[in-house]
């Protein structure tokens, strides 16, 4: 006599062998994914590609800023990487400019942080700002504002430098600018020193 089972013990069985499954990929997958469900406010790690400029969530890696003053001069304003406030303003991270001159030279910038307007094409910079020119000329101070329209590089935080000529210093910042007929003045704000070597004092008597 054989026995039989119930056909309720049949249905479960069957139930069981789809049951088992899906529930032992539920476990594998939740396993792995268990990490960003217990931390949903960590950041997600996305893997991107450097060389190319990308934007995740308003930040762009790498970004690169081409434009002209009002001088038809070119300018370039490039960072580590880039948060987008607006269309044309963007928080930077280690910043650096470059700027083209009537007389052919070139200032460089660099900063921890920024921010550039496209717009108004201006550049603000704060943190070890530096200052080099192609004719010699080193200058640092903590902030620094860029006007490329104009070419005026300027700033009320304590400076020092030191060029082809000697060194500065100014005590409530500086003035950079390009004057009409190619000259570079450089104006120290405040209490200043500036030490000018010998070389320069002869060179100066021998051309009078």
């Amino acid at each position: 006599m054989g026995l039989s089972l119930p056909k309720s013990y049949s249905r479960y069985v069957s139930l069981m062998k789809v049951i088992l499954p899906i529930g032992i990929i539920t476990a594998i997958g939740l396993t792995f994914s268990w990490p960003y469900i217990i931390s949903p406010d960590k950041e997600e790690l996305v893997l991107i590609d450097s060389s190319q400029p990308e934007i995740q969530e308003n930040r762009m890696i790498r970004p690169h800023y081409v434009s002209t003053n009002g001088k038809g001069q070119p300018f370039h304003v490039d960072a580590e990487w880039a948060k987008q406030n607006t269309q044309a303003s963007s928080d930077l991270i280690n910043p650096s400019g470059t700027l083209e001159t009537e007389e052919g030279e070139t200032l460089n910038l660099q900063a921890k942080e920024g921010h550039y307007n496209s717009e108004s094409k201006y550049l603000d910079l704060e943190g070890k700002v530096t200052l080099t020119s192609t004719d010699g000329y080193r200058v640092q101070t903590e902030k620094a504002h860029v006007t490329f329209d104009n070419s005026v590089v300027e700033g009320d935080s304590f400076v020092e430098g030191e060029g082809p000529a000697g060194k500065l210093r100014g005590q409530n910042g500086f003035r950079i600018e390009s004057k009409s007929e190619g000259k570079k003045i450089i104006t120290l704000k405040g209490p200043s020193r500036i030490e000018i070597k010998k070389t320069t004092l002869k060179e100066k008597k021998r051309d009078s």
